[in-house]
């Protein structure tokens, strides 16, 4: 490693050194993250850790996804039985702005707005009887008496000027038969443009600054001049070209202002899968693109989920229990990632990520140069989905063979200091192997040259993993521990235990 590399890194990673280097370059000003609470709740505790980090990094924002876990008072039917008390929101949000960090809410009011469409309370709105993910656009009568009293206590326990009210992904527009209707006599634009207007005025009583997603709009941008002009639209960008919804100039053009958004947690991530390549790849990239196209804020989004659920439906779609499709690994394990998006944020020019993983090695852990060199190819691993059919993936062993040498690598670090966090990428590793090993087993199962004679065999390799598996959750809630409320309740989401489990019940 060269000098440069180090003296670079090393200015990036500390905090007084990257104060100055935001003054110097003051594109951005709102300057934060986002945490989701849909599937992971963490901690008081765990959350201002995070606001410290924020603080220390010179960010002055926090985007907070409650959905269930806010203390709803007049709609207390939302709540879920991991919702934050009021006074937990209330010491959460004056820490925060003590350390002089501002807590924006995230209300979504029109997609992904699950956790509100499977109550029969509120079946009313749904665009679709069998789909709890989208508000109908036209329901005002129902809508609007909603929005107004969740918007308004939302807006009580912030005192924030902004709202982020969703309207991403809103796949069913024109669906049902008043929208289809509307939809052939004007369009699509104007179908998703009147609802979401009406949202921000209702945010606007309130006085405050309506946000919204990028990639309708864009998509449907021939009504965008009747958005309101105090319209902040925060443009989500995972690691893909420029423009992929849509034109963003046409934002500008319409004198909307516009915040970008990379991904801290996206697709493909899950559980047992962390595309690593992909993140610091994306700060690289659309981070200097945001400063050259005048965006005034960043916002490092961070998805403990995809969003999709599967259902449990009793008579006349009475949604029974949701599992989310994808649930990834905890913020606990993402620290460096929260590093490089201060870096990158920063500095002027794109972030150089092998010299920012090499100074993160030896600032953070006190590592030596062959460990920096164990932590570069680790976060340039391969970590792409492997779908295992029929026939044997040659991916699969390929990466086992990568993962076990990182592995045997990993065991050898002697960090002098935050060793958790290695033992949190560690686990990692080792569900990821973890959940091949059971690909090669399913595989064969699956395949046309099983027989029924061969069951015995194979399902004593399942009940080896099996006892595996139990070892890795235990690692798990021990890991997580005083971090979620709820370490236990995450063994839903490795659904790939679930479906080994089933499997070995049949084989015995």
């Amino acid at each position: 490693m060269n000098i440069k590399h180090m003296l670079c890194g090393f200015l990036l990673l500390w905090g007084s050194v990257g104060v100055a280097l935001a003054e110097q370059h003051p594109d951005f000003e709102i300057r934060g993250m986002h945490l989701d609470m849909r599937t992971q709740v963490m901690t008081p505790e765990a959350i201002r850790g995070v606001v410290r980090e924020l603080a220390d990094a010179g960010f002055n924002t926090l985007l907070m996804e409650w959905e269930a876990t806010f203390p709803f008072e007049r709609h207390a039917t939302l709540r879920n039985q991991y919702a934050y008390s009021p006074q937990e929101v209330s010491d959460l949000i004056a820490y925060s702005r003590s350390l002089g960090v501002e807590v924006i809410p995230l209300q979504n009011c029109f997609g992904h707005c699950e956790y509100i469409l499977r109550h029969p309370r509120y079946a009313a709105l749904r665009e679709d009887k069998k789909e709890t993910s989208q508000v109908c656009p036209l329901a005002l009568d129902v809508t609007v008496p909603l929005f107004r009293e969740l918007f308004a206590e939302i807006a009580a326990a912030h005192p924030s000027p902004y709202i982020h009210i969703g309207g991403d992904e809103t796949r069913l527009l024109g669906h049902c038969k008043r929208c289809a209707k509307k939809v052939a006599e004007e369009g699509i634009s104007p179908l998703f443009v009147d609802y979401v207007t009406t949202m921000c005025r209702l945010v606007e009583e309130l006085g405050k600054t309506p946000i919204i997603w990028s990639d309708m709009i864009l998509q449907h941008p021939e009504a965008v001049d009747k958005l309101p002009k105090n319209l902040i639209v925060l443009d989500w960008n995972y690691g893909w070209e420029p423009n992929r919804f849509g034109d963003i100039e046409v934002l500008h053009k319409a004198g909307i202002t516009v915040w970008g958004a990379p991904a801290l947690r996206s697709s493909p991530d899950n559980i047992y899968l962390t595309d690593w390549n992909k993140h610091f790849n994306n700060l690289t990239s659309f981070v200097p693109f945001a400063r050259a196209n005048g965006y005034r804020g960043m916002i490092n989004t961070s998805w403990s989920t995809s969003g999709q659920y599967g259902y449990l439906y009793d008579q006349s779609w009475e949604v029974l229990s949701m599992q989310p499709i994808r649930e990834v690994y905890p913020l606990a394990a993402f620290r460096i990632l929260r590093e490089a998006f201060a870096a990158a944020v920063k500095q002027p020019s794109p972030l150089d990520t092998e010299a920012f993983i090499r100074a993160y090695a030896h600032t953070r852990f006190g590592l030596d140069e062959a460990g920096a060199q164990t932590l570069v190819d680790y976060f340039r691993m391969p970590q792409k989905p492997i779908v295992v059919g029929v026939k044997a993936h040659p991916m699969v062993q390929e990466a086992i063979d990568v993962g076990e040498r990182l592995a045997e690598e990993m065991a050898r670090l002697r960090p002098k200091r935050h060793g958790e966090e290695i033992e949190a990428w560690r686990l990692m590793l080792d569900i990821r192997l973890h959940y091949l090993r059971f690909k090669q087993v399913e595989c064969r199962y699956e395949s046309a040259d099983f027989v029924w004679a061969e069951r015995g065999a194979m399902a004593q390799e399942l009940k080896g993993l099996l006892r595996e598996g139990k070892a890795l959750q235990h690692r798990f809630v021990v890991a997580h521990a005083g971090y979620l409320k709820h370490p236990e309740a995450a063994y839903g989401a490795w659904s790939y235990l679930q479906k080994m489990q089933t499997i070995y019940d049949t084989l015995i």
